[in-house]
């Protein structure tokens, strides 16, 4: 049988345990709600890069892109947003996204022309990411596979569900970033089709 320390200090591990758990499910279910309220897709992976009190610094993976919050959850669930990294899927090439360290030793995650400083964690930056770049190169395998036509409609039929919510909640920044991304893909496509029709004229 234990002694009595020896029990008394195993209930408070355990309690300790459970309200730890009990606390990253609260944070992990205000990023969803509010991912799914503030970028109409559901979060598909979530990786908690640091989890205080009511802070919350966490990498969400999207169906079409990433992002990385700085945030904080009140105790009845609700989640708000300091600050953001988005990256959309478009937009994104291998070796793009950067992590450095800053002279406070705080972690600074950056995209084209956006960034994102973290608090300074054990892990280094490089594993952040190596974690980002894996989901989008697996989102990019995923867009390159043949598809069926159900698999094309019900791709379709998200992207649709994906505008009405937005539209609806009058998500302007969304709604800027789809746009940049929009005229960036209508753009390259243009410029592919150009050089298709300059090559076929080169050979008549």
């Amino acid at each position: 049988m234990l002694p009595f320390e020896s029990m008394h200090q195993l209930v408070n591990v355990k309690v300790h345990e459970w309200g730890l758990e009990g606390w990253v499910m609260l944070h992990r279910t205000a990023i969803e709600s509010w991912t799914s309220d503030k970028w109409g897709q559901p979060s598909v992976q979530i990786a908690e890069w640091l989890i205080e009190d009511d802070i919350v610094q966490a990498f969400i993976r999207l169906q079409r892109g990433a992002l990385i919050i700085d945030a904080t959850v009140d105790e009845k669930g609700h989640l708000r947003c300091k600050n953001h990294l988005h990256i959309p899927f478009d937009q994104w090439n291998p070796g793009s996204i950067q992590a450095s360290r800053t002279r406070d030793s705080r972690v600074r995650f950056r995209h084209r022309h956006a960034e994102i400083v973290l608090s300074a964690r054990f892990r280094a930056p490089e594993w952040g990411q190596a974690l980002l770049e894996e989901w989008l190169m697996a989102q990019r395998g995923e867009e390159t596979r043949p598809k069926s036509s159900e698999q094309r409609l019900a791709t379709i039929r998200r992207s649709k569900a994906t505008i009405e919510r937005y539209l609806e909640q009058s998500n302007l920044d969304y709604a800027s970033e789809m746009l940049t991304t929009t005229k960036i893909s209508l753009s390259n496509t243009i410029r592919e089709l150009s050089r298709h029709r300059a090559h076929a004229e080169s050979e008549e």
